[in-house]
């Protein structure tokens, strides 16, 4: 008896650069190319949302799964909480650089609001509810493992740790509550502003080892924003001190005529001159604040977007991309400003921090 194929058809933000994510964006594409799943299904690889870039998402009929590949293998352990490793055959402990439980987390959310965004005119057919059951998993080399009980399945139904060897599986268990046909899921694929393709491609010229990078090496541009976005988080912390404490002595203070750009925790997004003594990060937050927030909230609007460059040129900065990069996406932006980043737009190629990266912004009431 011949098996009936899935019809597969691809999209990509970017080229695949690395070898061992090509070959396991290859390796789902056959399994599920080659499986009964109800079709078509949509493999789309390396598109950018606020919280990073995805590996994989699948578009299907009945759901969306977000695959984050992870070209380890071994015994996976990891909880919600705390760090997460795998242990390979030979007995030896690889960490991952990240909780992948948060990782996969951030990347969900960040889905279900692209969705949410084209909700009322290409999805009204699907209750809200459903519309947040998208499942988001980490995949791992064939062989790799991960006992149970380690996060709590039954509360947390998105998630899930798969190989090539169980995918297809897992995948016929999918079912959010919906079934979308190509019009819709052509919708999504053009909400992520991704490129079809025939096939699967790679970046020519690329050489990255297979194997997973020893403990303490790596990516020199992943290590550099890894280290600036926890110094950035760890300025944040030092700068919430003082505020705290001068909003504790000044709790009878009266904003109730606010400026129409007010922000959360003061009465006005404008700048006094003296307030400029802080750190870079604080002040390309408070420019943004005043130069690009506080205009949309006065003209009505519900999103705006800047790029990086523009920033940089009007606060006359001299080869500090990282740093407004990193401040533009940053949590602490979102919550000074009360604004949402809802995308971050790169260049076709650029993965680093560049002065044509575009963020687009939602302002929360």
């Amino acid at each position: 008896m011949v098996m009936d194929m899935t019809p597969l058809r691809f999209f990509f933000g970017e080229h695949s650069r690395h070898p061992q994510e090509y070959d396991q964006l290859r390796e789902i594409a056959s399994a599920v190319g080659s499986s009964d799943l109800e079709g078509p299904v949509y493999l789309v690889s390396n598109f950018l949302l606020a919280n990073g870039e995805v590996d994989c998402l699948l578009v299907m009929p009945h759901g969306l799964v977000v695959l984050e590949l992870k070209a380890y293998q071994g015994t996976i352990e990891g909880v919600e909480e705390g760090e997460w490793r795998v242990v390979t055959s030979e007995g030896n402990s690889v960490p991952l650089r990240v909780n992948l439980f948060h990782q996969l987390r951030a990347l969900r959310h960040d889905m279900v609001r692209r969705l949410f965004r084209i909700h009322a005119t290409a999805l009204s057919q699907i209750d809200e509810r459903d519309l947040r059951k998208v499942a988001a998993w980490g995949y791992f080399r064939a062989g790799s493992t991960y006992a149970p009980g380690q996060v709590e399945r039954d509360r947390v139904k998105w998630f899930d740790i798969v190989t090539v060897d169980n995918l297809v599986e897992r995948l016929h268990q999918v079912h959010a509550g919906f079934t979308i046909g190509t019009e819709e899921m052509d919708a999504i694929v053009r909400e992520l502003r991704v490129t079809p393709a025939n096939r699967i491609q790679q970046t020519e010229g690329s050489s990255v080892p297979l194997s997973p990078p020893p403990v303490g090496t790596g990516d020199p541009l992943a290590l550099e924003q890894a280290l600036f976005e926890r110094m950035e988080s760890l300025v944040s912390r030092i700068e919430a001190i003082p505020r705290a404490i001068a909003d504790i002595a000044r709790t009878g203070v009266d904003c109730t005529d606010p400026d129409p750009g007010s922000v959360a925790g003061g009465c006005s997004d404008k700048i006094a001159p003296d307030e400029f003594t802080g750190s870079l990060a604080e002040r390309i937050r408070r420019f943004v604040c005043t130069e690009y927030v506080a205009p949309a909230r006065r003209d009505g609007r519900t999103e705006f977007s800047v790029t990086s460059g523009e920033v940089h040129r009007a606060m006359g900065l001299s080869n500090r991309m990282p740093a407004v990069c990193g401040a533009l996406r940053s949590r602490r932006l979102e919550e000074v400003c009360r604004i949402e980043l809802t995308e971050e737009i790169r260049s076709v190629r650029v993965r680093e921090n560049s002065a044509t990266n575009r963020f687009v912004y939602r302002i929360r009431e």
